[in-house]
């Protein structure tokens, strides 16, 4: 009787060991790469994100949509709208189809379709912009139109301060001045 037991409890031991190890195991796969630093920790649409300074605001983005990773300290935006604000309360105006924000320095390059409105009303249009908060200063090695009245200013690489007053066109310069082809004509 005790031998039929301990055959029944073994036989019950090995069912049950044999029934455990057929499951499949549940393992969480990640997309891309399988790095933990690669997938958003937040996904968001429809947002508005803003900067500021000791209460002053220093700028404020609107976009369609976003992803924060937290571990590379960067949000991805894509269509979006910037205001960028000036100490007088005037502002200048940014909007591209995508960016990339490091969250630690509010460092910003822009990319697609961009134009920058600054608070005077200068016009630059680019394919790649950046943004440099600590210094804000504005600075493409991109081709640049930079559009002012009727006057147009083409060339390569860019540099300027954010209001666009003291601006540094690289290379291969054009202008084309409306006002003066006006006046040389008469």
């Amino acid at each position: 009787m005790k031998r039929i037991l301990l055959m029944t409890a073994i036989t019950a031991v090995l069912l049950l060991l044999c029934g455990c190890g057929g499951e499949k195991k549940i393992k969480p796969s990640l997309p891309a790469n399988s790095k933990v630093e690669d997938i958003p920790n937040y996904v968001i649409e429809g947002f508005r994100l803003m900067s500021t300074d000791k209460g002053r605001k220093e700028w404020e983005i609107e976009g369609k949509n976003a992803q924060v990773f937290e571990m590379k300290k960067k949000i991805y935006v894509q269509n979006f709208n910037m205001k960028t604000f000036e100490k007088n309360g005037a502002y200048a105006t940014t909007t591209g189809k995508r960016a990339v924000i490091q969250t630690d320095t509010n460092f910003m390059e822009v990319s697609e379709n961009v134009r920058y409105t600054a608070s005077n009303g200068m016009v630059l249009k680019t394919e790649k912009l950046f943004w440099d908060n600590a210094q804000k200063k504005i600075y493409s090695d991109e081709q640049v139109i930079i559009i002012k009245g009727q006057s147009v200013l083409k060339g390569i690489g860019f540099e300027s301060d954010s209001s666009m007053e003291n601006m540094v066109i690289k290379k291969q310069v054009r202008l084309t001045a409306k006002d003066m082809q006006e006046a040389v004509k008469q």
